[in-house]
């Protein structure tokens, strides 16, 4: 998954919500380094990217891009996923996202300095060009995935991302609304361990 669905299934506790959100720098066992809450952070990150990897409908969602989009196919199926929550917010919850957002980047803000340094530099773009926000329209995806292509060194036809998402777009709505009703019961349980 990407940022925004990190963020938003980290529920209201900043400090896990922080570790979530620098869960992919936190290599092996350096999560222990961490308090308790932002190591349960960390943890729900991994649980989560583990959840999606694996998950039948995230995968078909992703095999749409394969033959056309291979070695980018799992961003950008993370990415659009972002997209399809803001598209399918109200069906899920009934607060607001833009609230939330902003709820995320004040806390992140007074973090920034304790960041991993690939997050704190990608976390300085993020905030910049709002990209929690951009999300929120198409034109916002095709942008963050763009530049994804470009700094990856991964030729990106944007025109084939856009029509294949054009050609399936109910499929990826009924797909992403169903995973993320798992996934929301998937990081209940996992709160219900730890």
């Amino acid at each position: 998954m990407n940022y925004l669905v990190h963020i938003i299934l980290s529920g209201k506790n900043k400090e896990l919500m922080y570790g979530n959100f620098i869960g992919d720098a936190i290599k092996g066992s350096a999560f222990l380094d961490y308090h308790k809450d932002v190591r349960k952070g960390i943890i729900l990150h991994r649980h989560i990217d583990n959840f999606t990897d694996n998950h039948p409908l995230y995968l078909k969602s992703k095999r749409r891009f394969y033959g056309k989009i291979d070695k980018l196919s799992g961003v950008v199926t993370d990415i659009l996923y972002d997209y399809l929550l803001w598209e399918n917010w109200s069906y899920h919850y009934s607060f607001s996202l833009p609230d939330s957002i902003n709820e995320a980047y004040c806390f992140l803000d007074q973090k920034k300095t304790m960041m991993p340094n690939k997050i704190r530099l990608m976390y300085f773009y993020m905030r910049k060009n709002d990209w929690l926000n951009s999300y929120r329209k198409f034109s916002g995806i095709k942008k963050a995935i763009e530049a994804l292509s470009h700094r990856v060194g991964l030729p990106l036809d944007i025109q084939t991302f856009h029509s294949i998402y054009v050609e399936n777009k109910a499929a990826y709505n009924h797909e992403f609304n169903e995973f993320y009703e798992a996934v929301l019961k998937s990081v209940q349980e996992f709160h219900n361990q730890y």
